[in-house]
């Protein structure tokens, strides 16, 4: 059986998204590349690596909300997660939106991988492939289609290539932020840890003073 890897995970309670590496090759984080389009606004929200070989998903429960920022793709670029979807079109093939991000909307999620999925189509036009966030545990480097991934804390950015270039191009095909916020009225496993504790405790000295 295939160790689960965690990979990314924030260290306070909240800790939100997490990327899991459970199918081989195993994940590999790279810098942004140079000839990423949106590689300047990356590096100026803190954005300078990401990484494929690994899927996405949280370890609490709440909602995702998502965001579209930007593509450089002659081809169309499709994005959906849980009802959601978006499409880029084809034309233009370049579109920057790092100064007002396009809100998709929000879907409620579990404790888990995340439902969402990239699509690509040529200008047939014709579907090139899909891509789902689980399929993308086992597409690293040179995959043909392939999702890489950011995350830090509850913020989360997925880089789409659809390989219209070349497989491994430069993941700005279409570019996805999602924000998790967790469901503060879920009690967390440890809260839960705790309170199993304290009625255990409390039913050990009933007993004892039974007997």
């Amino acid at each position: 059986m295939t160790a689960l890897v965690l990979l990314a995970a924030a260290s306070s309670a909240h800790a939100g998204f997490i990327l899991i590496d459970s199918a081989g090759p195993g994940a590999a984080t790279t810098g942004v590349v140079s000839n990423n389009s949106f590689a300047s606004e990356l590096a100026g929200l803190g954005v300078t690596d990401y990484t494929l070989g690994a899927s996405l998903g949280v370890d609490l429960y709440g909602t995702v909300t998502y965001y579209y920022y930007a593509k450089e793709a002659g081809f169309q670029n499709d994005f959906s997660a849980g009802g959601l979807s978006y499409s880029t079109n084809f034309n233009p093939d370049w579109q920057n939106y790092f100064g007002s991000p396009i809100e998709i909307g929000t879907v409620d999620v579990g404790r888990g991988l995340l439902d969402f999925q990239f699509c690509g189509y040529d200008q047939g036009p014709a579907l090139t492939g899909c891509v789902s966030n689980a399929q993308n545990d086992g597409l690293g480097m040179s995959s043909f289609q392939s999702i890489a991934m950011n995350v830090v804390d509850n913020t989360a950015w997925l880089f789409w290539d659809d390989s219209g270039a070349g497989p491994d191009d430069n993941h700005d095909d279409m570019i996805i932020r999602a924000v998790f916020t967790p469901d503060t009225s879920v009690p967390e496993p440890g809260t839960l840890a705790l309170l199993g504790l304290g009625l255990l405790g409390i039913g050990a000295s009933r007993r004892r003073r039974h007997s």
